[in-house]
């Protein structure tokens, strides 16, 4: 009885929403981040770019699992300038197609057993939407890199770069974080 139990709990886990979310892309005003919904790895259900709360984030967006590597190198470089500059926030986005809900709940198992800083934690924030308005909203026209923007609290798109981390790249992606420090 104990084993039909159990294969009934995963059948439905399979075929329920499950308790991790999925979102649609709302289409927002040209230049700024599209409004979507994810789940830090807290649990928390998070829109952005509402719940955007810095002069200034910086959201590097990844689709792959091996682009990690390529998140944490933006990583080194965002987490000093945060460390220097109260008005710089950071979410990674990992954004993944839509799933059932058993899938959705063993990926975000998988990323929080990874991932045990409480802080970063609440920094990664995946998505689980179609990925073809949302990328279409962005202008990006490739899932095999990273992509990362700086916005505004309001989510509009000051700065953006694509691919692994560079000081070229990362003096273009800060200019308007510098630019408005001089201020």
């Amino acid at each position: 009885m104990k084993y039909y139990s159990t294969i009934l709990l995963l059948l439905l886990l399979v075929l329920s929403e499950g308790c991790i979310s999925t979102s649609t892309v709302e289409k927002s005003e040209k230049n700024l981040f599209p409004t979507v919904t994810g789940t830090n790895l807290h649990g928390e259900e998070k829109t952005l770019p509402d719940c955007l709360e810095k002069d200034y984030t910086i959201l590097v967006v990844a689709y792959q699992r091996w682009q990690q590597e390529l998140c944490d190198e933006w990583y080194e470089e965002i987490a000093d300038l945060m460390s220097k500059n109260s008005t710089v926030a950071y979410f990674e986005v990992p954004t993944i197609s839509k799933m059932n809900g058993f899938m959705r709940w063993f990926i975000y198992r998988g990323m929080r057993g990874g991932i045990t800083d409480p802080i970063m934690r609440k920094q990664v924030v995946t998505l689980h939407i179609d990925k073809e308005p949302f990328n279409s909203a962005l202008k990006i026209d490739t899932e095999e890199t990273v992509h990362v923007f700086v916005v505004d609290k309001r989510g509009e798109i000051l700065s953006r770069v694509k691919g692994k981390f560079e000081d070229k790249k990362w003096q273009s992606l800060t200019a308007v974080i510098k630019e408005s420090d001089k201020l």
